[in-house]
């Protein structure tokens, strides 16, 4: 069931926006020059697992450090988008100045910064590593890069960030679920393509070779002969060639098929619009006909059966 909370604007001073950050946020150390002036606000919401923030703040710095890293587990990605002021992230080696109308993405298992040197608004996108479609190692090759408004799939999914940070308070329902998931798999677009252009401008043919075979594997998911011996035909490669450009991405092939088919399915299970399908059905639509097999999987991934966790879903109204 899709969380609908009440859409609250709440002031902070420092030391509350400490301690908010590590309750709403993943945990990060927090810097400042002026504690004693410091001000934010920040309106936040979710959406079926999916975390918004619309922040505005004073100057300072926030770091994810190593030792945080330690004590906490969380698995998430962020897109930051910078509405105003300008700000820094840097992940993985690299840096990228935002500016409004910039976003980028960093990964909470990884040590990351962020920098504020002036007031500000960003909004920010928080999402399960689950969601995306590519491996959070072939990502870190993209975290922390800029991606601008008028770059590439940049001049949709900028925009479409900002009207959602500006239109909060109508999404809401399954309406509001939907309209977040497309908001992710237009990330992934973004994403999926600037990968291409480096891995082309480095002349790298195997990464680019793992984009495209991704791009395939996600087309023809609900094929039950997918396999590897197909995906190598499909795309002119040998099946040893498919398993080595996977074994470098640190993921089996049978693996990402796997993980992207039972996110499908749970987003589908969770979906109102399909509550006439069966389970069954509904697996069956993924490429997965063996209902024990599927009922296995999908706790081993989510902790709860197929059956638990649609009652869940749906048994509450969605306003």
């Amino acid at each position: 069931m899709p969380t609908n909370e009440p859409l609250a604007t709440t002031s902070y001073d420092f030391d509350a926006w400490c301690d908010v950050l590590s309750a709403n946020d993943i945990p990060m150390q927090i810097e400042c020059a002026s504690r004693d002036t410091f001000r934010a606000e920040m309106r936040t919401k979710n959406l079926g697992g999916i975390n918004f923030f619309d922040i505005r703040a004073d100057a300072h710095r926030a770091v994810r450090t190593a030792a945080l890293l330690t004590s906490d587990d969380t698995r998430v990605y962020g897109v930051t988008l910078q509405i105003e002021g300008t700000s820094s992230l840097t992940q993985d080696g690299q840096t990228s100045i935002l500016q409004p109308g910039d976003f980028a993405l960093y990964d909470s298992t990884r040590e990351f910064e962020r920098d504020f040197p002036e007031a500000y608004r960003c909004f920010i996108v928080r999402f399960p590593h689950s969601m995306m479609q590519l491996p959070s190692h072939t990502l870190s090759s993209v975290t922390a890069t800029r991606f601008g408004a008028k770059d590439g799939v940049g001049v949709v999914v900028s925009p479409f960030l900002a009207e959602t940070a500006n239109n909060l308070s109508e999404l809401s329902g399954w309406s509001g679920v939907r309209v977040a998931h497309a908001l992710i798999d237009l990330v992934s677009s973004a994403l999926a393509e600037k990968l291409t252009d480096a891995q082309i401008a480095s002349a790298n043919p195997r990464a680019h070779a793992f984009v495209r075979v991704c791009e395939y594997i996600m087309q023809n998911l609900g094929d039950p002969t997918l396999s590897p011996d197909v995906i190598a035909h499909a795309n002119f490669i040998s099946t040893r060639q498919v398993h080595k450009i996977f074994h470098a991405e640190r993921i089996t092939v049978s693996q990402f098929i796997r993980d992207r088919r039972l996110e499908e399915c749970r987003r589908q299970l969770a979906d109102p619009a399909d509550a006439h399908l069966t389970v069954g059905q509904i697996a069956a639509q993924w490429g997965i006909y063996d209902g024990a097999h599927f009922s296995r999987i999908f706790r081993n991934a989510y902790g709860i059966s197929p059956r638990e966790y649609r009652r869940s879903q749906l048994d509450t109204s969605v306003a």
